[in-house]
């Protein structure tokens, strides 16, 4: 993936805020001797701030106001509203001493997701057996079939003379519980990342005229070209056909497909309609609009394979959402009015949620706290 305009300026605001840890000096360092883009912006960034603010901490912006989202789009072309969040990210980092671009995302998961017995990251197979793949297990041996796991990546081999047999050929549905990411290369070479709360069904031996696979909830494919046989991914409202391609396809959200295409082609069926994709593009599918094409943002969509969620424009509720999925943490906003305000930043998944929680309250004076039941709370 490129190199994330977003991260280098939060190396920046917090070097200049005096709270860079040593590795991250050094490569802001390295960056700034070796890019020259780099080097500018770094110049560029220096003289927005008074070397008394650095000193003193940055007093003088303790009475500044988080800028909402609107207040920025409905006045600035989509180039500008980056440069804006930056600097008012920025500006929130020295009050608080760590980038303020953290937030996240809410949906209700329900209560029996969030056992134990979830946590793992399974592959069941049509017979009924259910091999726990979050423990590394170099050799799973299958009627037609070898399977080597490492904890994080799954990749499998067809024994020559059975890979039609009953047990590779049948549906199999691996599932990736709440709050981890998890890879699958299938027998045709394809590769499959999929994110926390996902599940695809597929078939080890991929046998036939086409290789088809269903997916449930987000996954970043690379589908190995195959001449003759197109790669089908269903989902619960449409079809992808691809024949060598990178794309991200999302279906989380109830009645809405997203599918990203990053090279290559693709052509989406869902409803009535059907249409190619190129790429940049990402087709949307709604039951009451129908598919709509239009350039997505590659940070805000393909960021979860890095562990971060981008977005702009966002409602603390839109927002709220990815919570559940990525920390398995129920979420209640209990100030109604705060659920429409707009927001634009960055949650790493890889920090802890309350590292988040500190930055929010900080950037908007909202409170929270978890019950007894380990619900959070806003407010």
């Amino acid at each position: 993936m490129k190199r994330d305009p977003r991260h280098i300026h939060a190396l920046m605001s917090s070097w200049i805020a005096g709270d860079i840890s040593e590795t991250d000096a050094l490569y802001l360092k390295q960056l700034i001797a070796t890019d020259p883009e780099v080097l500018a912006a770094w110049e560029e960034f220096k003289h927005k701030f008074l070397p008394e603010d650095v000193h003193n901490g940055f007093l003088r912006y303790e009475d500044v106001q988080w800028i909402p989202a609107e207040e920025i789009t409905k006045k600035t072309s989509q180039p500008q509203i980056r440069n804006i969040f930056l600097y008012v990210s920025v500006v929130a980092a020295m009050l608080t001493g760590i980038i303020a671009g953290v937030l996240f995302y809410n949906r209700q998961v329900p209560t029996e997701q969030m056992t134990a017995n979830n946590k793992n990251i399974t592959l069941q197979l049509a017979n009924g057996k259910t091999i726990n793949l979050s423990q590394a297990q170099d050799k799973i041996q299958l009627a037609g079939a070898k399977l080597k796991n490492n904890g994080k990546a799954l990749s499998y081999t067809l024994d020559g003379n059975n890979n039609g047999s009953n047990e590779a050929a049948a549906i199999s549905k691996l599932t990736v519980p709440i709050g981890k990411d998890y890879k699958m290369f299938l027998a045709d070479g394809s590769e499959i990342h999929l994110n926390s709360g996902t599940e695809v069904s597929f078939s080890l031996a991929l046998k036939g005229s086409s290789r088809e696979i269903t997916v449930s909830g987000e996954a970043f494919l690379r589908v190995a070209p195959q001449a003759g046989r197109p790669f089908l991914v269903h989902t619960p409202h449409g079809t992808v056909q691809v024949l060598g391609t990178s794309f991200n396809v999302n279906t989380y959200d109830s009645g809405i497909i997203k599918v990203a295409l990053v090279d290559g082609a693709v052509q989406f069926a869902a409803g009535k309609n059907t249409v190619k994709i190129k790429p940049g593009n990402e087709a949307i599918y709604t039951v009451d609009e129908g598919i709509q094409v239009q350039p997505f943002d590659e940070d805000e969509t393909l960021g979860w394979q890095e562990g971060k969620y981008y977005f702009s424009d966002a409602t603390l509720q839109e927002i709220v959402n990815v919570l559940p999925r990525w920390y398995g943490t129920n979420v209640l906003i209990d100030n109604p009015q705060l659920a429409t305000e707009r927001f634009a930043g960055m949650m790493d998944r890889n920090k802890p949620i309350t590292a988040f929680l500190d930055n929010l309250g900080s950037a908007r004076k909202i409170h929270y706290h978890f019950d007894n039941e380990g619900v959070l709370h806003l407010q």
